[in-house]
């Protein structure tokens, strides 16, 4: 089969020739229609993943969309969404990959294979932040700081989806922030993260959920945005690793601050997340910009990943 694959770590991976997997008892064998590239495989593929060094060479890729060949559990044909820790095994960026059978999730018919390829990471982490980490209620106003990017555009679709009242999207990018005007309100974060109290006051004012993905000094400034007892869900920090917050202001404001990652949920919870986000794909509820490239440009594609695109990246064999 051919296969992205990386042959010196901290390097891009090529297209080659390797062997097609061989499934074993309880894996099933998928050919693969759409694979997402995430800021994970290039982690993994640098050899500085907390989950250690990676054989050279690999195959990266920890998330697809394909046919079942052979399984069983599946019947064959069957489309499906598979996870693996690709690099450390197999991953999906190739024409097959073989995969545990609890991680194959049937997918609506409704659903493309590039949205479904894309949704996986970025969705299950918007669902559970959403609604477990910050119990979103209906009715909620929520702001999501870092609006832009895969997981950004998937808060945002998906607080709608759980029932928020208010939305405001706030990012650093002009023009990717003008395509979500549709689906929130919309703010500009400029380089001075003093002017943020005067620009959300602009967009709606105080909220009750704060979704971050930035950190540094936004975290200072969004803090205080929150109304009494709201809830504060820190999921990046690409403003930094550092932040600044008030004892006081939690304490007086009945604060719930938290931080997650998607990389923390066992294997069976992220599984039926991934149902319920491909659910609310298949009705139009949940939308991403996605840049699609086909296998022979996994080189192309693993560079546009690495300048955080504002688009998920998704390959197809």
């Amino acid at each position: 089969m051919r296969a992205a694959v990386v042959e010196e770590l901290g390097q891009a991976p090529r297209v080659t020739e390797r062997a097609d997997p061989q499934r074993t008892a309880g894996t099933t064998l998928v050919r693969i229609t759409a694979a997402s590239i995430n800021p994970v495989d290039l982690h993994i593929s640098s050899g500085g993943h907390p989950a250690g060094t990676p054989p050279v060479p690999h195959i990266p890729g920890v998330e697809g969309v394909g046919t079942v060949v052979e399984s069983d559990s599946l019947a064959v044909g069957t489309r499906v969404r598979v996870s693996v820790p690709g690099g450390f095994v197999d991953g999906t960026l190739a024409e097959y990959v073989s995969a545990p059978d609890a991680t194959c999730v049937p997918l609506p018919d409704a659903l493309g294979d590039d949205l479904a390829a894309a949704i996986g990471i970025v969705g299950i982490s918007a669902l559970v932040a959403l609604r477990e980490e910050a119990g979103l209620r209906p009715g909620d106003s929520v702001l999501v700081l870092g609006a832009t990017g895969g997981l950004g555009q998937a808060l945002v679709h998906l607080a709608r989806a759980l029932g928020a009242g208010r939305v405001i999207a706030a990012g650093r990018n002009p023009q990717r922030l003008e395509t979500l005007a549709e689906h929130a309100d919309t703010l500009l974060l400029d380089s001075d993260p003093a002017e943020f109290a005067a620009r959300l006051a602009k967009a709606g004012g105080p909220v009750d959920v704060v979704a971050d993905l930035l950190w540094g000094p936004y975290a200072s400034c969004a803090l205080p945005s929150l109304l009494p007892d709201g809830r504060y869900v820190n999921l990046g920090q690409t403003a930094g690793a550092e932040a600044g917050i008030g004892a006081a202001l939690l304490r007086h404001g009945h604060l719930k601050v938290t931080g997650f990652s998607g990389a923390s949920l066992p294997p069976a919870r992220a599984t039926a997340a991934y149902r319920e986000v491909a659910e609310f794909a298949a009705q139009g509820r949940l939308e991403l910009a996605i840049d699609s490239y086909p296998l022979a440009e996994v080189g192309t594609a693993w560079a546009a990943q690495a300048a955080s695109p504002g688009a998920k990246i998704t390959l197809r064999p």
